[in-house]
């Protein structure tokens, strides 16, 4: 009977009359048999066979039934459920999802992984009072998908604790996966329901993990949660955080909506060209110019400005016509294998935000990229992972990978604002983490979290000092890269061996002084500075620092007086921006 339950959720079609014998058969009523029914029942136990269902009810009907069949109401269900949900994205979950929606409206979203489902039935088997208990995936703290379900577990779960392991490679064979440990308690909250929360970061370890657990947890509201995430901050933390919001409009409306991520080619060895790739496609006929993109990886986003490393995206667009660039199309012939449409690219594309589903031509980005003409529009920048801020000005026309963001907005001083301390706290509070890399927690900045970002309307006057303050400090970001790469050009022109490139430290030069600096020669190119040339070589370094040095200090007086003038508008306290000082770690003028 379970079986037949379950498989008319997945659309095994029943008419009326079916219903009828069902209710024979649920009351143990002898009934005759039609062939109609004898289809439907196979195509039930097909169902069954294939989807393995499981039925709590029938497997242990002594929790829920009382020994006379009864349900036993709030006394039905397990005392206690314990589990690690499997991790399974929502791209495998389609033709689950219709099921999804009927048997978890409370927390359904259609974009939600597997485990909150998990979540969801382990509370719809366990009795009132009893306890539930899962190691999860910690992203539903953050993550859109999952505002439904924080909202049900705020207004209708008791949570006890939650443990958030972060960084600290619980699982060998998922290191990518931050896991925390959920403890509910099926009973309605009380009106100021508060948890015990505790947060591991990295490096710490999770030796004598039940002895620390105890030392480290700390109330946590859970009643006045904002359901767009939930942060495991102490209250005045959360405090400053709510302030900061209420204090600003979120920059999604502020731009009107236009923020878009950049662009998915499908096959970036096709479509993404070095320079001299480039300049052969233009050679060969001028007119493929107008195809050929400037591109910046997310990775190329920097703080105040953007590294060039001279690539280039061959943006074909949906309708293009691609025998009017004939060198275009033969430079992509040799991809065609890899390019040709498959099914799936477009069966599945509702799956993918910004797409139009319906096939493409071979020699087509896969991304409809409907929004083209906004990378041509002075726009502020940004990549999708981060430990520090770095949006940045770009006016060049450039496009964006899917590893970064753009949002339209031609007014500098919402990038001073972005830019500054205050904002990215509220993106520790607001996106995802990703765990620490060199001491810093890594933050993922989609776009659905970056446009709750406040954004306060200053007088004329201070948008005007402002907007000044972010071109300067661009400019001395823009010049101090400059100097970077031309330091690094004069490296591989006077002293690098052919075929050799510079290594990680060598590209960092400004980091060595000279001994460390002739070492690393040494080490990648096999070069020692002859003694007749050192000093020369040495005044020449010694030059080259300095102006580095120059430009930092520059950068870094700008943001200090950035950084008061934007906790200025937020109207912050000496001991709220003292708070956010110690939240946000990293020194002014990074590179």
């Amino acid at each position: 009977l379970a079986d037949f339950v379950i498989a008319t959720t997945f659309g095994v079609s029943m008419d009326p009359g079916l219903w009828t014998l069902f209710s024979y058969v649920a009351a143990g009523r002898a009934v005759a048999t039609t062939p109609k029914f004898d289809a439907w029942q196979a195509d039930v136990e097909r169902v069954a066979a294939e989807r393995r269902f499981f039925h709590w009810e029938l497997a242990f009907p002594e929790v829920f039934f009382d020994a006379h069949g009864e349900p036993k109401g709030d006394a039905a269900g397990f005392d206690a459920v314990i589990g690690n949900p499997p991790y399974v994205r929502q791209e495998a979950l389609a033709a689950f999802k219709p099921y999804f929606a009927t048997a978890y409206p409370e927390v359904y979203q259609g974009t939600a992984d597997l485990f909150v489902y998990f979540i969801a039935q382990g509370l719809h088997l366990l009795r009132r009072g009893g306890h539930l208990a899962y190691i999860s995936s910690n992203s539903w703290l953050r993550a859109n998908y999952a505002t439904p379900l924080r909202a049900y577990l705020r207004e209708k779960v008791a949570v006890e604790s939650l443990v958030d392991l972060g960084d600290n490679r619980v699982f060998a064979d998922a290191p990518d996966v931050y896991p925390a440990i959920l403890v509910l308690r099926r009973d309605t909250p009380a009106a100021d329901q508060t948890a015990q929360a505790a947060v591991f970061t990295r490096g710490e370890g999770l030796q004598d993990f039940a002895g620390r657990v105890p030392a480290k947890l700390a109330p946590v509201a859970i009643y006045n949660q904002d359901d767009s995430g939930w942060q495991m901050g102490d209250d005045e933390e959360r405090r400053v955080f709510q302030k900061l919001l209420a204090a600003g409009r979120p920059l999604g409306e502020v731009v009107g909506e236009q923020m878009y991520r950049g662009v998915v080619t499908g096959l970036n060895e096709a479509f993404i060209v070095d320079q001299a790739t480039h300049d052969r496609l233009v050679v060969a006929d001028p007119a493929n110019a107008a195809i050929l993109k400037p591109l910046l990886r997310g990775e190329d986003l920097r703080p105040w400005y953007q590294e060039n490393e001279g690539r280039w995206l061959i943006f074909t667009r949906r309708g293009i016509e691609i025998d009017s660039y004939p060198a275009v199309k033969a430079y992509l012939e040799q991809f065609r294998s890899q390019l040709e449409p498959r099914p799936t690219d477009w069966d599945n594309a509702q799956l993918w935000p910004g797409r139009k589903p319906g096939p493409y031509q071979w020699y087509e980005i896969q991304d409809s990229v409907d929004y083209y003409e906004a990378f041509e529009q002075p726009k502020i920048v940004w990549p999708d992972i981060t430990k520090l801020p770095r949006f940045s000005w770009n006016e060049t026309g450039s496009f964006v990978n899917d590893k970064g963001f753009i949002a339209i907005i031609p007014d500098p001083s919402i990038l001073a604002i972005l830019q500054s301390r205050a904002l990215w706290f509220c993106v520790s509070q607001l996106c995802v983490p990703l765990g620490e890399r060199a001491g810093s927690m890594r933050y993922q900045q989609k776009s659905q979290f970056i446009s709750l970002l406040p954004i306060p309307d200053p007088p004329p006057a201070e948008r005007e000092a402002l907007g000044t303050l972010a071109l300067a400090i661009t400019a001395e970001a823009r010049a101090r890269y400059a100097l970077h790469r031309k330091t690094q050009h004069r490296i591989l022109a006077d002293l690098g061996t052919p075929g050799r490139g510079l290594n990680d430290k060598l590209t960092a030069w400004w980091t060595l002084d000279f001994a460390g600096w002739q070492a690393e020669l040494h080490k990648v190119f096999k070069r020692t500075i002859p003694p007749k040339a050192r000093d020369g070589w040495e005044e020449w370094f010694a030059e080259q620092c300095a102006a580095h040095q120059a430009a930092t200090r520059a950068i870094v007086a700008h943001e200090t007086a950035l950084n008061a003038r934007v906790y200025a508008l937020f109207a912050l306290t000496p001991a709220e921006v003292a708070l956010i000082e110690r939240r946000t770690k990293y020194p002014y003028g990074e590179v």
